[in-house]
């Protein structure tokens, strides 16, 4: 029998600043949830290996099963129409300042999210865009501007780890997230895609031979999908472990939706 519905979660590390900060308490609803795009989720993490522990952590849930996800240059697309962030969504900025800044001046300036990056006052902070702008207009910066991954540059510890796919954490995919009974075409580039979920998240045996696939000792050229899954993101959308890094989100692996913010902690 199931039982509570409702539980109290901790945020535990940085992806979902500037929304929660780690330690903020959320109430979470584990059973009978409507997912939406944008809904905060509690999710197991779905690519740690037999050595690791099994770890949980908040998310903002981007692609439903069935989506198609873009991003391009940090701008996300859902199904070809782009949407736009919330407020407190974070991006890396280069930041160059007049004279060196001690740790006095980065907290006064709220620049606690970064580092120094060469020794000419330059630095790279996690900022929103509104703080970002803010400070444009103070006499000590003398640059600020969004950093960006350039479109076509291949990123390699973003899902799926080809060199057929130059995706980077700013220009990501087109990627359709799979659903229950989609029938997938399989072939040797294609099945990067799907290594995972046929293999880890659906209990079947893989083997590729030259240009041939084999699922359960079976020679095929399709797989249907057994359940749905799902495309998360970070807030702290240049710093957070999130799908562009692990991929898709078994709907198995979403521990509940969280209602509302009961015990926030200061940054």
């Amino acid at each position: 029998m199931r039982k509570f519905i409702f539980d109290i979660r901790k945020v535990n590390n940085i992806d979902m600043l500037q929304s929660y900060n780690k330690g903020d308490a959320l109430l979470i609803k584990k059973f009978n949830n409507t997912l939406s795009t944008n809904d905060i989720i509690y999710i197991e993490f779905p690519a740690k290996d037999s050595t690791q522990p099994t770890t949980y952590f908040f998310q903002r849930l981007i692609g439903l099963p069935g989506d198609s996800i873009e991003l391009i240059d940090k701008v996300i697309y859902i199904n070809g129409m782009p949407i736009e962030d919330t407020i407190t969504i974070k991006h890396n900025y280069h930041v160059k300042s007049v004279n060196a800044m001690d740790s006095l001046n980065l907290i006064k300036h709220g620049l606690t999210e970064g580092t120094a990056i060469s020794e000419k006052n330059d630095y790279s902070f996690s900022l929103t865009n509104y703080y970002a702008d803010s400070l444009k207009h103070l006499a000590e910066i003398e640059l600020i501007e969004l950093e960006m991954e350039k479109k076509g540059s291949s990123d390699l510890s973003c899902f799926p780890y080809s060199i057929n796919y130059k995706w980077n954490m700013d220009n990501y995919g087109k990627l359709y997230i799979p659903k229950k009974d989609d029938v997938l075409n399989l072939d040797t580039l294609s099945i990067v895609f799907y290594k995972k979920l046929i293999q880890d998240h659906e209990k079947n045996s893989l083997q590729i031979k030259g240009d041939s696939i084999y699922i359960n000792d079976e020679l095929t050229k399709t797989y249907t999908v057994k359940r749905n899954y799902y495309f998360t993101l970070g807030d702290n959308r240049d710093n957070a472990n999130d799908s562009r890094k692990w991929g898709f989100l078994p709907e198995n692996f979403i521990v509940g939706k969280s209602i509302r913010v009961i015990k926030q902690t200061k940054p």
